[in-house]
């Protein structure tokens, strides 16, 4: 019987934490930057990975990964490879995009237990719910409400739930009217003091970090785990 295998996702530090999904036989993997309108069976939350980047396909119990011309490369063990070239996977390979900022890993398993298998995004279609108008999420019984820009950063983070965006791209989702010419610009403390106001009001459900030169990513709070936030300084 052939080994059924996944391809995991690990970004953030969070091993295991990341999307997934089952590569089968014959069959193709394409992986890319989620845009909304592209389709993709392995979507990424990173302004850095290529709308198409790489693809994964499987023969057998043989799997193959190739770049697609991708704008920051894909690694295997370290070496960027040459687009449009298959390159075999061997187990305990390391696959990486965009310098390592992105990480792949492949499962194998004779018989995985499908029924306890659960991306961390449909787990919390059932668990929270945002209202836009009230600036209010509900989460596992809470009702917690916030300003206009936490509220704006969280929604932000929860779409790219564990993995990385960076300090521009949260100003200009956040402060858009200050991202045109001759408006004063949104420094670093404000937007530590932003997380931090954020971080305090998400209580035990959800906790952002920051990561130096990496960006800041949220995921959501295990119980007796400890938090280590950003805090204005």
């Amino acid at each position: 019987m052939p080994d059924m295998i996944k391809l995991i996702v690990d970004t953030a530090g969070q091993e295991g934490h990341g999307s997934f999904v089952y590569v089968e036989s014959q069959k193709e993997i394409m992986i890319g930057r989620h845009t909304g309108t592209t389709r993709l069976d392995l979507p990424l939350y990173n302004q850095l990975v290529s709308k198409q980047h790489c693809r994964i396909t499987r023969q057998h119990n043989e799997v193959y990964i190739e770049d697609l011309g991708s704008k920051n490369g894909t690694e295997l063990n370290g070496q960027r490879l040459q687009p449009y070239r298959k390159y075999p996977v061997a187990d305990g390979d390391q696959l990486t995009l965009v310098n390592g900022l992105v990480g792949l890993r492949l499962e194998r398993g004779v018989d995985f237990e499908e029924t306890r298998e659960y991306r961390i995004s449909d787990l919390l279609e059932h668990e929270i719910r945002l209202n836009d108008y009230l600036q209010n999420i509900q989460v596992s019984g809470d009702s917690i409400t916030l300003s206009k820009k936490e509220y704006q950063l969280f929604k932000m983070l929860y779409n790219c739930l564990d993995h990385f965006v960076t300090r521009e791209q949260i100003v200009r989702e956040v402060w858009p009217e200050r991202c045109v010419e001759d408006a004063e610009l949104v420094g670093v403390d404000e937007v530590n003091s932003l997380i931090y106001r954020t971080n305090k009001k998400l209580g035990d459900h959800f906790v952002i970090k920051s990561v130096y030169k990496k960006g800041v990513y949220m995921k959501k709070q295990s119980q007796n785990e400890e938090i280590d936030t950003v805090s204005p300084s």
